[in-house]
């Protein structure tokens, strides 16, 4: 990853503030359709937001959840820019770097058609991906250290499951999102790509694992832990990422039940 070909691939975040239509639809789908009770989150840093339940039809709760958007945003309407700012800034500094050390870890190059991944801007606490137009939302009232973080994660997932693809062609598209152990797997490797020396270099923080991934067990271990003893071992091996890759879906898929 020396060559003028190699930084000709990298691509380029780009940050905008996320439609009113996406952010609805996402919001909505967050407080109503998911498996893991994440609206806690959102009740968190929105707690307002709860009144939604009091409303019994879909087009009702959507009206609600819209206006209280609209009024989120007009209220922090000097703070989204200024913000803006600021991540653009600080990302500058490492981007080139960073995709750089991914490309080297994962042992492949960044695609020649994928030239822009988009930062939207968002008040959802959190981070979804879209692999199929390579962006994510970022909530622009992070701490600027945890906009990093998440950037650094979501940025990943483009990179590591365009590697995937080249090892796993056969497996279908939709395996790579929730709530398939290829999903989960890609979730439990990304903190841990992040936490390898070569990265921390430029996060300086330990990246974060979901709670729910702590609370499993494999071989006496949380699947954090096991997932990182075998990165490191992995390490020491002086093997390619590739043979990581497969030791860890093989390794992961004796114990998928743990996972549903």
């Amino acid at each position: 990853m020396n060559t003028e070909e190699d930084k000709k691939r990298l691509p380029k975040v780009k940050f905008k503030t996320v439609s009113l239509k996406i952010e609805l639809n996402l919001l909505y789908d967050f407080l109503f359709d998911n498996q893991w009770g994440w609206e806690k989150y959102i009740f968190k840093k929105h707690p307002k937001l709860k009144k939604v339940y009091e409303f019994k039809l879909k087009k009702e709760r959507k009206r609600f959840v819209l206006n209280y958007i609209k009024a989120y945003n007009f209220r922090h309407r000097k703070l989204i820019p200024k913000n803006k700012s600021k991540m653009e800034e600080r990302w500058k500094i490492i981007e080139k770097k960073y995709f750089f050390i991914l490309a080297a870890i994962m042992n492949t190059n960044w695609p020649k058609n994928k030239k822009v991944i988009t930062a939207m801007l968002s008040i959802n606490p959190i981070c979804p991906r879209f692999l199929k137009d390579w962006s994510f939302f970022i909530n622009y009232q992070y701490k600027i250290k945890d906009v990093m973080e998440v950037m650094m994660h979501e940025t990943c997932h483009f990179l590591y499951f365009k590697k995937w693809h080249e090892l796993f062609p056969a497996i279908r598209l939709e395996k790579y999102e929730s709530p398939f152990i290829e999903w989960h797997l890609s979730e439990l490797l990304a903190p841990i790509i992040l936490n390898d020396n070569r990265v921390q270099k430029y996060l300086k923080q330990k990246a974060v694992f979901y709670e729910e991934h702590q609370k499993i067990k494999m071989n006496g271990v949380s699947a954090p832990v096991y997932f990182s003893r075998l990165y490191a071992k992995w390490l020491k091996s002086g093997e390619a990422f590739d043979y990581f890759l497969k030791d860890a879906y093989k390794v992961i898929k004796k114990h998928e039940k743990k996972f549903k």
